[in-house]
């Protein structure tokens, strides 16, 4: 059975986001994710390459896979490697990153919108030097019809949105966005008011989770790596509808979903269990909107009774 899709103003395509389940195969994870409600996904590169080398796939097959079970992809993820020092140190590197031919190559075959970038070097941000970098990555992405959201995360060296739109906007290319992750975002530390920089417009991909209103741990990294940690929507501490209500203020539309650590090993999972946690995902994230827009709702009523009092 299909669920109703989710009509948010906030909401794009109502995407499940493969953090939440790193290790099901993308041949049980599709069929998955559409019983459980979810119009879209994105694709982590360890599932994309094992579903390749190892279930049998190509890409039209897995492109196939998707139209059949009605989820469209959304994102790919992520690109690393397009910073020059990055590129450098990239040995070692765990194997979810993909470089940039293969990450454009595999988002255009799969019919995505977005690939996802960080930046994480062993230099620092080195602004003009890396928005050259990203105005490169974007203009690849342009040769494919896609765009490229960078992603702020707290444990690497572009933390937060300040500094995230920083290089976006010296980059200077209107297929450049961000992803505005909900937990990222709280434990980075930055204010709420460095989004009044960022256009609407260039918000491409919001993920959704939840946690405590302070951090358990000084090793973020650690900590959002365990489920008590990173929470589904509505089960933290943190002001998961404050932040999406001032999105919507904003009129941001986007690819809107969890990412959530469902387990503490990122454990695999048979197709009954991932349907079933996906399913509870599902009604998380749809009541965590509806309380979102009743939110917004209030403040445009109290604000319209604001100036009806003005005017008396």
């Amino acid at each position: 059975m299909r669920f109703a899709m989710v009509r948010s103003p906030l909401v794009d395509h109502l995407t499940f986001m493969n953090g939440c389940m790193v290790r099901v195969p993308f041949r049980e994870l599709v069929p998955a994710v559409s019983a459980a409600g979810f119009e879209a996904m994105t694709c982590w590169a360890n599932v994309w390459r094992h579903a390749l080398t190892r279930d049998g796939f190509d890409l039209p097959g897995m492109r196939a896979l998707l139209d059949d079970n009605g989820i469209a992809l959304t994102d790919c993820e992520v690109c690393r490697t397009w910073a020059p020092s990055a590129a450098e140190s990239a040995s070692g590197k765990p194997l979810v990153a993909a470089d940039p031919h293969e990450i454009l190559s595999v988002c255009a075959a799969l019919g995505g919108s977005t690939v996802v970038a960080i930046h994480d070097t062993p230099d620092g941000l080195v602004l003009d030097r890396d928005a050259e970098a990203f105005a490169a990555l974007c203009d690849a992405a342009a040769e494919h019809g896609l765009r490229v959201a960078l992603e702020t995360v707290p444990f690497t060296t572009i933390r937060d949105v300040a500094s995230g739109w920083s290089l976006v906007e010296a980059a200077g290319r209107p297929n450049g966005g961000l992803v505005f992750d909900v937990w990222h975002h709280v434990r980075s530390g930055c204010p709420d008011s460095a989004l009044d920089q960022v256009p609407g417009s260039r918000i491409f991909t919001i993920q959704l989770s939840d946690g405590p209103a302070y951090p358990r741990n000084i090793d973020l990294m650690a900590e959002a790596s365990t489920p008590q940690g990173r929470m589904a929507p509505g089960a933290g501490e943190m002001p998961v509808s404050r932040l999406l209500s001032l999105l919507r203020a904003k009129g941001v539309v986007a690819n809107v979903g969890p990412e959530v650590t469902l387990t503490v090993d990122g454990g695999a999972l048979d197709r009954e269990r991932a349907e079933a946690l996906a399913r509870e995902l599902h009604q998380a994230t749809t009541s965590t909107l509806a309380a979102a827009d009743a939110r917004s709702a209030e403040r445009l009523e109290y604000r319209r009774a604001e100036l009806r009092g003005a005017e008396r």
